[in-house]
């Protein structure tokens, strides 16, 4: 057994939070590129290309590439959590691969989609009142989230 010392709550969700910022950024840039439109960049929270399958496909890239490619060229972090210094592995200590960061990302996007964002909620929840600061998706994958530190 290794001698890590776990992620605290407020290190997980500001790494989720800059994350998010950095999609919300990307997104608008790429709305912006489509839509001939070099505003959109500056008001990405109502920035649409006009067709709600294009923006669904061009989120849904954008999260995949930072929530799954990233960590894995990235030892095992995300923008947000190398910013933060912290990284998931699994809970037998060892590294996380391109195939987990996958699985759990299509999992919690899906369970957020169908229970209308419920899960981020309990997730947020699980992570300040546990100990361990495990989410769900963390409890059915075996991972942690540890200080790279």
């Amino acid at each position: 057994m290794q001698n890590f010392q776990l992620a605290k709550f407020y290190q997980r969700l500001s790494a989720f939070l800059f994350d998010t910022f950095i999609v919300s950024v990307v997104y608008g840039i790429i709305i912006a590129i489509i839509t001939m439109n070099p505003e959109k960049i500056l008001s990405r929270f109502n920035s649409t290309s006009g067709n709600s399958t294009v923006d669904l496909i061009v989120i849904s890239i954008i999260m995949i590439i930072l929530f799954v490619v990233v960590p894995q060229f990235n030892k095992g972090m995300t923008f947000g959590q190398r910013f933060l210094a912290i990284k998931m592995i699994k809970d037998n200590y060892e590294e996380t691969t391109m195939i987990l960061f996958f699985i759990r990302f299509i999992f919690i996007a899906g369970i957020s989609v169908l229970f209308l964002g419920v899960p981020l909620i309990v997730n947020v929840y699980l992570m300040l009142f546990r100990k361990d600061h495990k989410t769900i998706q963390d409890l059915l994958f075996k991972t942690k989230v540890i200080q790279a530190r």
